[in-house]
């Protein structure tokens, strides 16, 4: 109740609370949500964490390991090295009560809180860790609003800020008052520094936070006796790894699951440098692809979002459109990318219970922290609950079309010959190919108008790839590699008289080089995924939709349009109609385009399906995994260019067992010992010697001199 106080000993602290600690001894200036991520949260003696979080350019944070007393991964646990371990079971394990910790078993009400993110308790022992059981809990979970027991001396206690309300543990604190032996709990920002909270009776200058070398204080929850822990099971931190990680697949899992699967060998087979035959290489990278599309299903079905408050609005393309704050986003649990599909129900009082799909077109960013979705048209959009602001709830829709098409891509290399040439196909393989320099005919001059001059190293790079039929371009950031590519692109269409199919993981990559490339003249078309139709961009005139509905030669296709404009559908004779005139106008503008612009698994889109690609170029080919550059390659390619830098990010893998057995692996980095140097981009004002961070490292792909 707000304005209460509860007496804990001879401390006051109301009902709520949140903070963290930087540094050694003040971590007041951090980021909570990064002190999750790297580990720094704490006080005296704590540590950071395994390293920095792992980003990838244009995508959301990826789960961090931040202990390290835990050098092993769930991925790196080795199954072997539990096999013949006894866990230490606290005695009379079948009567432990509910509240008992779920890593140890000790269950005294003072020593114990509840996460209530997912209703466990857990103590603030510390066992095998420097960190307390809790504090492990949330930060591995990332989990921050807890309860404490009702038969503690605080009572039920949930810890939020006195002022705000906010449960965040992370961010809490307590300040004492100036003239009484009380404290309150309150939010290191922007309430322990607000001029409100100054202006009261509590001295700001002793804000200390409730976590404290990596534990809650003594005081607020108390550490378990020696011999409560001396009879408490005792968990190795790697096994701390493996049972959090069970319980995202199964919540209910217990010390107990974790035993049975410490015998069982499931890890995949790791992926290699050389592979017999397309079959082989298959079936190393199939079910490794299949682990992480399953893990990644599991992990989007189990996400939902409840309590939500709507805020309604209409498109100008008429469509009902939703705003509304994710919590399970702004904490870092689930990943959103535009473009994917959502559910969103009501089942509250004021109206019947509805459920709408709907794209999400707008993610959460510096201006806002909502996300959009534009629902799908229905049969009689007045049942959606416009009207109604409150009692919603939000599911992901999880789709395998990007994992589908990763493993089309592995079908196709294996069983089609003419998916890609003979060389490629060997390179790919692993397999020691002499290489087959291309006949081509040099340009007299390597510029191109509307793009910016070319240093010495960047002509270097585009002479040896417009004469090798497999190459690598890396560079670190700012030595121009988008504008060498583009350069590339414009000289591979004008050589060859042929198309070229540019790729990159991300839509942002997409996007960037397409305007570049759009600068030299060339046609340029930007195929996007139909649900990312109605999302502006730079280039979005240049987007394939956009291109058919600007050509009004065809004035069938046209009046039609206008009509399901107007109307808002059309009758079942003329949509079948409309349909035929758009695949048909669609295929008139990509046959006669001098290069298509997608991503990767864009490239799988069935409208590219019956067309042949000499010519290919991955962008940022260090961010994408191997199977995942495969959709581009296979359709009948002859000359691919890999463009990266392997010192930044690589590919981004849920899955911790796919990414340990090379799944993370791109198919930049795996390289072979048959190959020479590759090409370099470099800034004119830099020497060979300072602008390097080249690899030499041999690898299956042939590197250009």
């Amino acid at each position: 109740m707000e304005g209460a106080f509860t007496h804990l000993g001879n401390h006051l602290v109301s009902d709520s609370a949140a903070a963290i600690k930087a540094g050694s001894d003040d971590l007041s200036n951090i980021d909570p949500d990064e002190g999750l991520l790297y580990g720094v949260y704490g006080g005296r003696g704590a540590r950071t964490g395994l390293g920095n979080a792992r980003r990838r350019q244009d995508d959301d944070d990826n789960e961090t390991e931040v202990f390290d007393d835990d050098d092993e991964s769930l991925a790196s646990v080795p199954v072997d090295g539990m096999k013949g371990i006894k866990l230490n079971a606290p005695e009379e394990e079948k009567e432990l009560p509910a509240h008992a910790c779920a890593y140890c078993g000790i269950h005294s009400p003072a020593s114990v809180v509840k996460c209530l993110a997912c209703n466990k308790w857990f103590c603030s022992a510390r066992g095998n860790s420097s960190s307390s059981h809790i504090v492990n809990h949330l930060v591995r979970a990332r989990h921050k609003e807890v309860q404490l027991h009702p038969q503690s001396s605080l009572g039920d206690t949930i810890l939020e800020c006195y002022n705000c309300g906010t449960k965040n543990v992370f961010m809490l604190g307590f300040i004492p008052a100036k003239s009484d032996t009380v404290v309150v709990l309150l939010c290191r920002q922007p309430c322990a520094a607000s001029t409100s909270t100054k202006d009261m009776s509590w001295d700001i200058s002793r804000w200390q936070p409730l976590i404290e070398d990596r534990s809650f204080l003594n005081w607020l929850v108390q550490p378990p006796t020696d011999t409560e822990q001396l009879r408490a099971r005792h968990l190795t931190p790697p096994m701390i790894a493996k049972l959090e990680e069970m319980w995202k697949e199964t919540p209910g899992a217990t010390v107990a699951d974790l035993e049975k699967s410490a015998g069982v060998d499931d890890d995949p087979h790791p992926v290699l440098l050389k592979y017999d035959d397309p079959y082989h290489y298959q079936n190393i990278f199939g079910p490794l692809v299949k682990m992480e599309s399953d893990y990644d299903k599991k992990l989007k079905e189990a996400q939902s979002e409840d309590n939500l408050q709507v805020r309604w609005d209409v498109g100008l393309n008429n469509k009902n459109v939703a705003s509304f704050i994710l919590p399970k986003i702004e904490s870092g649990d689930v990943k959103l990318a535009v473009g994917d599909e959502m559910r969103l129900k009501y089942k509250g009082d004021l109206r019947n219970p509805w459920e709408g799909v709907g794209y999400v077109i707008k993610i959460p960013n510096n201006q806002s922290d909502e996300v959009t979705l534009e629902l799908r048209k229905s049969g009689n959009d007045k049942l959606v609950p416009t009207d109604v602001a409150t009692n919603f709830s939000a599911d992901y829709v999880w789709k395998a079309t990007s994992y589908d098409r990763m493993q089309f891509a592995m079908k196709t290399f294996a069983v089609d010959e003419m998916s890609l040439s003979g060389y490629i196909f060997h390179k790919l393989l692993g397999h020691e190919v002499a290489v087959a320099p291309m006949k081509t005919q040099m340009p007299k001059k390597f510029h191109v108008a509307g793009l910016p001059e070319l240093n010495h190293s960047q002509i270097t790079a585009i002479k040896t790839v417009l004469s090798n039929p497999l190459s690598l371009i890396q560079g670190p950031p700012g030595t121009g590699k988008t504008v060498t590519s583009a350069t590339i692109i414009y000289h591979l269409a004008k050589i060859n008289n042929s198309q070229v199919l540019v790729c990159a993981p991300s839509n942002v990559a997409v996007d960037q080089l397409c305007e570049r490339i759009h600068r030299t003249g060339l046609k340029v078309v930007r195929l996007t995924a139909k649900s990312r139709e109605d999302v502006e961009s730079s280039v979005s005139f240049l987007a394939l939709h956009e291109q058919v509905r600007m050509n009004d030669s065809n004035t069938e296709l046209t009046k039609l349009a206008r009509l399901k404009a107007d109307q808002g559908e059309l009758s079942s004779q003329d949509e079948k109609k409309f349909k035929q005139l758009t695949r048909a106008a669609e295929r008139e503008i990509l046959n006669n385009a001098d290069v298509v612009c997608c991503t990767c698994v864009g490239a799988g889109d069935p409208r590219l399906s019956k067309m042949k690609f000499r010519n290919v170029l991955i962008d940022e080919s260090t961010q994408s995994a191997e199977p995942e550059c495969m959709i581009p390659l296979v359709l009948g390619c002859k000359q691919v260019v890999l463009v990266g830098d392997h010192k930044q990010l690589g590919p981004v893998i849920m899955n911790k067992k796919a990414a340990k057995a090379g799944l993370n692996q791109s198919l930049f980095e795996s390289s072979h010992p048959t190959c020479s140097t590759m090409a370099r981009c470099r800034t004119a004002s830099r020497s060979a010697s300072g602008s390097g961070r080249m690899s030499t490292s041999p690898g299956r792909l042939p590197i250009c001199p």
